[in-house]
């Protein structure tokens, strides 16, 4: 099994390339109580419409954030720092001797990437102008708790990961004095010693309105590495941490006077990224090496998940034999998995909490993402969590494409309708793009 194609049908290429009339008429919304004049958005790469691995938007991907989606139904100006040409590099499909294969993004700390491979634009080293007021406040790799440092040494490490003085090793491209993530960039972070932190940057926002869906990559960044804590940043929080930095969120909104909505976190582990290499699919036995830190080695269970990540290592025979099993990060054994969906359950009691004690509703993204396991139907067309057939999930198995996000986008305006009286038009799932085929 050198390669693990995908074989996609022609079938699967119209499903995709397809729209269908919205089963919504045209009417007039209306604000209701609400006051989206300076609408600001928090959140992660969910948030700042990343896909694919990355963030492109040659097709209108990050135009299409759920965000930028929602503003539009708001009817107010919404400005996000987007990326130009190829962006910060993202995944795609090719035909390759006939067949469609999934090409990953360019990695510029390998020596082995795919002549096809897609890398950041030149653009990209310097983006945008970091003097704006952006209301797309969503950054790539952002956990809730590098919102600030409790003290200065977290205050260094945060600054660091987000916005400069990396060692090259760890830099986000390789070159000295580059932060870990690139995708903070469009903010000022300033220097080493005189730090400006990303809840500042929510502190001078001015909001009048604003959506929060912080908290995704407290779970996600430690489970999609396997539940290795590469680097730091993808540690498990602490759920203690996470309410202090979200009550510290709310509370700052709270003192300007802004209305608002906060979602829940979804449950990562159901989505493609971890769901796709089942041991039926591949229909032998596979051994692995459980955990981080131990020496053990056993063969698979249906409650081990296989990530996304295993496709090389499979292809080219590892986990075949007790003797070369796969590694631990590119499975999610399954005392991880117990973690990271306890994890997840913590981290939502206490969204859900604070949001309560702070007076803002809730969005149930758990609930809503957790349909796509069972199937869902929008504007007469089926999504599931089937991994690029399934039609709401990108290729890189974790993110939405934007179909999904204008899914996300509709479930936020439903909340925010409910709760302040507004009429916000949902939009045509069906008119956006979903998987692009070569």
């Amino acid at each position: 099994m050198k390669h693990l194609n995908l074989y996609i049908s022609i079938g699967v290429v119209f499903l995709f390339s397809s729209c269908s009339k919205t089963q919504f008429d045209e009417y007039e919304t209306t604000q209701g109580s609400a006051d989206f004049s300076n609408y600001i958005s928090l959140g992660n790469s969910f948030t700042q419409g990343l896909q694919d691995g990355g963030l492109h938007n040659e097709f209108g991907q990050q135009d299409n954030s759920y965000p930028a989606i929602l503003a539009r139904q708001m009817g107010t100006n919404f400005l996000q720092p987007t990326v130009q040409g190829d962006g910060s590099e993202y995944m795609h499909l090719e035909y390759i001797d006939g067949e469609i294969e999934v090409i990953k993004a360019f990695d510029v700390d390998i020596t082995t990437n795919n002549p096809l491979a897609i890398n950041y634009d030149p653009t990209f080293t310097n983006w945008v102008d970091t003097t704006l007021a952006y209301n797309n406040l969503g950054v790539g790799g952002i956990n809730l708790r590098n919102i600030y440092g409790n003290n200065s040494t977290e205050e260094l490490t945060y600054h660091i990961y987000l916005g400069s003085n990396a060692p090259a090793a760890l830099a986000w491209n390789g070159v000295q004095g580059q932060p870990i993530t690139p995708y903070g960039r469009f903010l000022n972070f300033g220097d080493l010693n005189n730090r400006i932190q990303y809840i500042d940057h929510v502190k001078k926002s001015n909001a009048t309105f604003f959506t929060n869906w912080l908290g995704i990559n407290d779970a996600m960044s430690w489970a999609k590495e396997g539940g290795d804590s590469i680097g730091g940043s993808s540690l498990l929080t602490d759920p203690f941490d996470f309410r202090e930095k979200y009550d510290s969120i709310l509370t700052v909104f709270q003192g300007m006077g802004a209305q608002g909505v906060c979602a829940t976190i979804h449950d990562i582990t159901e989505t493609p990224f971890f769901t796709t290499y089942t041991l039926e699919a591949i229909g032998k036995d596979i051994w692995i090496k459980e955990g981080a830190d131990t020496t053990v080695i056993r063969m698979a269970t249906e409650q081990d998940l296989l990530l996304l990540t295993a496709k090389d290592p499979l292809g080219d025979g590892m986990g075949l034999t007790q003797s070369n099993p796969l590694p631990h990060t590119v499975v999610l054994d399954r005392d991880e998995l117990t973690r990271v969906k306890t994890s997840i359950a913590s981290f939502n009691m206490h969204i859900r909490a604070s949001a309560a004690t702070h007076g803002y509703p809730v969005v149930d993204m758990y609930s809503f993402m957790s349909g796509l396991s069972s199937g869902m139907t929008f504007d007469g067309i089926d999504f599931s969590t089937k991994y690029i057939e399934g039609g709401a999930y990108s290729l890189d198995g974790l993110h939405p494409n934007s179909r999904g996000y204008a899914m996300i986008a509709n479930e936020f305006m439903k909340i925010i309708n409910a709760n302040f009286g507004s009429n916000l038009l949902p939009v045509s799932v069906g008119s956006y793009r979903g998987i692009t085929f070569p």
